[in-house]
């Protein structure tokens, strides 16, 4: 017993010596101010290098290139749209639009940007420091300052294999951070659309005149009355749990976390109210609604730290009582989009899921096109028409016929991810 307990405990360094393999990650430092002066360039129309989230208004298609800017895209003909312009936003990864504003995150500031000539946008308004941290690609925190220091921040990270003896090491290999702190991390607080829609995986969207952005733990609210003129509401905790995405519908907004689905009403919409939370196992989660049905998904992966790959399906008539009506295993779900009874599902590498959700509780597969690995989706009502984001490029689909879709057209990526 007595070796036992020693094993556990503190085993002899003799019996345990050993030589482990992992990554050193080094932060790449940039000054705050050099950011900021540079935050925002409008650039000539470009080759997509990867693919984060999309954002529909009007005839524009907007795709994020996760940590460099946002793709504007003409639309009017699906079947050959056209890059207009890219604007390069350092440190952005989430974007919505109001009117011909567009808003969007640079790390920490939040940027409201005038549209209105694609080809020749204008900032109109930055609000510093009022939005959460922001997280790059492998799901390592940036947009901090660099040991307190008030004009350095984080912006990304090298890496690179490094090895080392382990002294009675029980667990995994642990990822190194070299000359970086995290501590300034903990309990830091913010500082004080009609034709426009988003995926599923958004964390901005837009209500009742407000921004609403949500970071691991809190939703922030923006007052945008006057479109080009945001400003700062209140921050409202929500949990730490890993919130992930935010989407609106009718009076109230469904939060997605690792693991729970949140609901908070809009009667008041400058101080949402929380009125109930529905708890899953840990997993990536967002979340659609349609009428008095949320389409909640699931998924394993490293970021996320779950195991299970499941569509979840909830009455939520009663807000504050929702009550579960179907589990659905899948392969690997992402994001999801919901129109007229008519489920899209990205199932990562597995494809894109076309689906019948006339009945909630009897869903079925019309259709899974393979060969593309999907992130997110939106469906664009009257048309029939489903826009997706995926690793290899921005994918349309008519849906006329959901066991039949038909590709409209592709906008390829460089740099296609995984």
């Amino acid at each position: 017993m007595l070796s036992a307990m020693l094993m556990v405990g503190g085993c002899a360094k003799e019996k345990c010596q050993r030589i482990v393999t992992t990554k050193l990650f080094t932060p790449i430092l940039k000054s705050q101010a050099e950011v900021r002066a540079t935050a925002v360039q409008v650039q000539a129309p470009q080759e997509i290098g990867s693919t984060g989230k999309i954002y529909i208004s009007g005839r524009y298609i907007f795709v994020n290139e996760p940590g460099k800017g946002v793709h504007i895209i003409d639309n009017q003909y699906p079947a050959s749209p056209v890059k207009v312009s890219f604007i390069k936003v350092e440190g952005n990864r989430d974007m919505a639009v109001k009117g011909n504003i567009l808003y969007v995150d640079s790390y920490r500031d939040l940027v409201a940007i005038d549209i209105t000539d694609p080809t020749q946008v204008r900032k109109v308004k930055t609000l510093e420091d009022v939005l959460g941290y922001a997280w790059d690609e492998n799901g390592y925190v940036v947009g901090y300052k660099y040991y307190g220091q008030s004009d350095t921040m984080v912006v990304g990270y090298t890496s690179r294999d490094t090895a080392y003896t382990c002294d009675c090491q029980t667990g995994g290999n642990p990822v190194m951070f070299a000359n970086a702190s995290f501590s300034s991390l903990a309990g830091e607080k913010a500082s004080a659309a009609s034709n426009s829609k988003g995926g599923s995986m958004a964390r901005f969207t837009i209500a009742k005149d407000y921004l609403y952005t949500v970071d691991i733990s809190s939703l922030m609210s923006f007052n945008i009355q006057n479109p080009a003129d945001p400003v700062f509401n209140e921050q409202t905790a929500v949990g730490w749990g890993g919130i992930e995405t935010i989407f609106p519908y009718g009076d109230n907004l469904f939060i997605g976390s690792r693991s729970a689905m949140f609901i908070y009403s809009l009667a008041n919409p400058a101080k949402p109210e929380r009125k109930s939370a529905v708890t899953h196992f840990t997993a990536c989660d967002p979340v659609v609604v349609e009428g008095t049905t949320a389409y909640v998904t699931i998924r394993s992966g490293n970021v996320c730290s779950g195991t299970l790959n499941q569509l979840l399906v909830y009455d939520v008539k009663d807000v504050e009582k929702p009550v579960k009506l179907a589990t659905y295993d899948l392969k690997n779900p992402h994001g999801l989009g919901i129109d007229n009874g008519k489920l899209f599902v990205c199932e990562g590498v597995y494809g894109l899921r076309f689906m019948n959700a006339s009945n909630p509780a009897k869903i079925s597969t019309y259709k899974l096109v393979e060969g593309l690995n999907a992130y997110d989706v939106i469906p664009y009502n009257s048309e029939n028409r489903l826009l997706v984001s995926a690793a290899d490029g921005i994918y349309q689909y008519n849906y006329s016929s959901m066991s039949q879709p038909v590709l409209v057209s592709k906008i390829k990526v460089t740099k296609p991810g995984t």
